[in-house]
């Protein structure tokens, strides 16, 4: 996917909110392209011609394909972790604290299914683009974070004496599984509310003390 530098100018009449109305614009206008076209087939014409932005706009802002893809899997995954740990900062207990960690990130995934989509089809360009070190440095800070809550209640006897390293994955690989398959259209895939309960309970299980 081809690159450009911009050699826009910003124009001085418009503010800062005009800026950052402008950027959801062209990133909106991208995400339903994609959600239509796939990563691969849309242009920066398409999502052009889709918000009305001059071209000289979306390179300001993004500066290339892979820029507006980045910038739209950072700012929904931002979203999509805030939801979760929303849902995570109510829980009481450590049953009810994975629970919410399953259940937080299930319901935002069926309440946002062309996000969530778009999230899975992204990451592999993210990683191999300019913006892959903030991508390793958003995984290892949202792990630590896990670790940091999952491990006084390991030392307290609450969870299995596992490395707590093994911990997210435990609790957050089979839901993640589930939702990718369903969200890949998988045939004859129940939507994953259906199982909302059942994930949560044996991602408890796989972690009970």
């Amino acid at each position: 996917m081809a690159s450009r530098k911009s050699t826009a100018t910003v124009d001085p009449a418009l503010g800062s909110s005009a800026q950052g109305d402008r950027r959801q614009d062209i990133l909106n206008a991208a995400l339903a392209c994609f959600a239509e076209g796939g990563l691969e087939a849309v242009s920066i014409e398409m999502v052009r011609q889709r918000c009305g932005a001059s071209v000289g706009s979306i390179y300001h802002h993004f500066g290339s394909k892979e820029g507006i893809i980045a910038a739209l899997f950072f700012d929904i995954l931002a979203e999509q972790s805030i939801s979760v740990q929303a849902q995570l900062g109510k829980a009481r207990d450590v049953p009810a604290g994975v629970k919410a960690l399953v259940q937080g990130y299930l319901d935002w995934v069926v309440a946002q299914p062309v996000r969530a989509r778009f999230l899975f089809q992204a990451r592999s360009v993210v990683a191999g683009g300019p913006r892959a070190d903030e991508l390793a440095a958003h995984a290892r800070e949202r792990n630590l974070a896990l670790l940091a809550w999952f491990e006084p209640h390991r030392r307290a006897g609450a969870l299995a004496d596992i490395p707590c390293e093994v911990m997210p994955s435990l609790v957050m690989g089979p839901v993640q599984s589930y939702c990718r398959a369903w969200l890949a259209g998988n045939t004859g895939m129940p939507s994953p509310k259906k199982y909302r309960d059942v994930l949560a309970l044996a991602a408890w299980k796989a972690v009970a003390g």
